[in-house]
């Protein structure tokens, strides 16, 4: 998929059903590697530099790599995409709980920095006469 190719982003829940669950086990393994990795480093380091590691999104490389060996490069950057726009929700609700010590105001600052996101994606996405064009009207 070539940037500004007018592919609003969506939900096709359709894709479920071709889940292979090796691919599942794959990604959980490699998820629960780092996530004890982060935890050895949380116990020879500090919690606080353990916790770093945690902030980075485990499933991610084992998904992109299945996702890419099996669908192919412009899957693989969708998924990217999505993850960049969680990861710009996750940033959000953690700047709010660290400020606010409120789980209501970080949900609400998730929430609305992951619809922005979701938005700045999709009308960057969006040129005239395009399917999303289309779907807008």
């Amino acid at each position: 998929m070539e940037p500004g190719s007018g592919v609003a982003p969506g939900v096709d829940l359709g894709k479920l059903r071709r889940v292979v669950p090796s691919d599942l086990v794959w990604r959980f393994a490699f998820g629960a590697g780092i996530s004890v990795v982060a935890g050895l480093a949380g116990l020879l380091v500090s919690s606080r530099f353990g916790g770093l590691f945690l902030a980075f999104p485990a499933i991610l490389p084992a998904t992109l790599t299945l996702l890419e060996e099996k669908d192919g490069t412009e899957e693989a950057v969708d998924d990217v995409r999505g993850a960049a726009m969680g990861a710009v929700g996750l940033l959000a609700f953690a700047l709010a709980a660290w400020a606010t010590r409120s789980l209501v105001v970080a949900a609400a600052a998730w929430l609305v920095a992951s619809l922005a996101a979701y938005g700045a994606v999709a009308l960057s996405r969006w040129r005239p006469g395009s399917h999303a064009a289309r779907v807008a009207h």
